[in-house]
C-alpha cells in the first residue's frame, strides 16, 4: 500500500503538476547554469548578487538572439543560393524521376495503375500555383486554432524568463529550502545522488551517440556511399532524439532502394536500423544500470513503462519517476523501519 501509494503521487505529480510547473522548473535550471556566471561578475566587478544575476541572464539571451539571428541569415542566404543555382529544377526533375519509378514498380507489383506517372505535371501546377488570396474567414480560424498556442509559448518564455532571473539573484535561499526538503522528502544524500544520476545519464548517452554514429558511418562505409561521413554522424544524432530515431532516415531510404531494384543495398540499410535500434536498446539499460548499481531489466522496464504512461515524454519521465518512487520508498521504509525499532526497543527496555 505504501509503495502504491508513492507511485500515485509520482504520477500525479508528472502527469498534471509538471506541465503546469514546467516554466518554473526551466527557471530553476537556468539559475543553476548560470549562477556561476554570476558569483563572477559578483566578485570581479562588485556587483550586487540581482544587478549580477540580470546580467548574467541578460547575456545568455542576447547570445540565443545572435544564434538565432545568425541561423535565420543563414536560412535566407542558403534560400538565395538555392533558387540562383537552379536547385529547384533539378529537384523537380529528380522527383519526375522518382515519381516515375514508383510508378512503374507499383505497377508491376500490382498489377494495375496505382498512380500514373501524368499525375506529377498535376502535383507540381497545383504547388506552384501562387496562393495570394487568404480569405478572411479562413485566417480568422487559423488564428483560433494556432493563436492559442502562440500565446502560451509567449506566456512560458516570459514565465521561464522572470524566474530565472528570480531564482538567480536568491540562489542561495532556495538551494538551503530544497536541502530541507529534500532532507524531509528522500534520505541523507540525495541530492548527492541526483547530481551523479544525472552525470552518468549524461554520460551514458553521449558513449551510446558515439557508438551508434560510429555504427552508421562504417556500415555507409561498407555499403559504398559516396557522402559515409557526414550522412552517418546526421543519422547518429537522429537517433538521440526519441521522436525519431535513425528509422525516420534507414526506412525511406531502403524503400527507394527498394523501388529502384537495388535490393541488396535496401537490404543492407534495414540491417542497419534493425542492428542500430538493438544496440540502442541493449546498451541503454546496461550502461545506465551498471554505473548506477540498478539491474538493467529494471531500467529497460521504467522506459517501457514510462512510454506507455506518459506517451512520448515517457523516455525521459519513465526513469525519473522510477528514481523518485525508490527514493522516496526508501526514504518512507527506513523512517517507519527506524520507528518500529526504536518501539520494539522502548518495550525491551519497559519488560526489563
Amino acid at each position: 500500500m505504501r509503495l502504491i501509494g508513492i507511485t500515485l503521487a509520482v504520477y500525479v505529480t508528472m502527469e498534471y503538476v509538471l506541465p503546469v510547473v514546467f516554466p518554473f522548473c526551466l527557471g530553476a535550471i537556468f539559475a543553476v547554469v548560470l549562477y556561476p556566471l554570476r558569483r563572477r561578475l559578483e566578485r570581479k566587478l562588485h556587483m550586487r548578487k540581482e544587478i549580477a544575476g540580470f546580467f548574467s541572464l541578460l547575456f545568455v539571451v542576447a547570445l540565443l538572439g545572435i544564434v538565432a539571428a545568425a541561423l535565420v541569415y543563414g536560412v535566407m542566404c542558403g534560400t538565395n543560393y538555392v533558387k540562383e543555382s537552379g536547385l529547384p529544377q533539378q529537384m523537380l526533375m529528380r522527383g519526375n524521376e522518382v515519381w516515375n519509378v514508383c510508378c512503374d514498380s507499383l505497377h508491376t507489383w500490382t498489377g494495375h495503375w496505382v498512380m500514373r506517372p501524368e499525375d506529377y505535371r498535376e502535383l507540381v501546377k497545383e504547388l506552384q500555383q501562387p496562393q495570394w488570396y487568404i480569405e478572411t474567414e479562413q485566417l480568422v480560424r487559423e488564428w483560433k486554432e494556432h493563436g492559442g498556442q502562440v500565446l502560451r509559448i509567449l506566456a512560458y518564455a516570459l514565465v521561464t524568463i522572470v524566474s530565472s532571473m528570480l531564482f538567480l539573484s536568491e540562489w542561495e535561499a532556495w538551494k538551503e529550502r530544497w536541502n530541507m526538503l529534500a532532507k524531509e522528502l528522500f534520505h541523507d544524500g540525495f541530492t548527492a545522488t541526483l547530481r551523479s544520476v544525472s552525470v552518468t545519464y549524461v554520460k551514458a548517452q553521449s558513449m551510446i551517440i558515439f557508438v551508434i554514429v560510429l555504427i552508421c558511418v562504417v556500415g555507409l562505409l561498407l555499403g559504398g556511399e559516396p557522402y559515409f561521413l557526414p550522412l552517418g554522424i546526421a543519422i547518429g544524432v537522429c537517433d538521440a532524439l526519441p521522436f525519431l530515431g535513425t528509422g525516420i532516415c534507414f526506412l525511406p531510404w531502403a524503400l527507394w532502394r527498394l523501388l529502384k531494384g537495388r535490393y541488396l543495398s535496401g537490404v543492407w540499410l534495414i540491417l542497419l536500423y534493425v542492428l542500430t535500434s538493438f544496440v540502442r536498446q541493449t546498451l541503454e539499460p546496461k550502461l545506465i544500470g551498471t554505473k548506477l548499481g540498478v539491474p538493467p531489466l529494471a531500467v529497460l522496464f521504467s522506459i517501457y513503462i514510462g512510454i506507455k504512461v506518459y506517451s512520448r515524454a515517457g523516455f525521459i519521465l519513465g526513469p525519473i519517476s522510477a528514481f523518485l518512487i525508490w527514493q522516496l520508498y526508501s526514504r518512507k521504509a527506513a523512517r517507519e523501519d527506524g520507528y518500529e525499532n526504536n518501539k520494539t526497543t522502548g518495550k525491551r527496555d519497559d519488560m526489563s
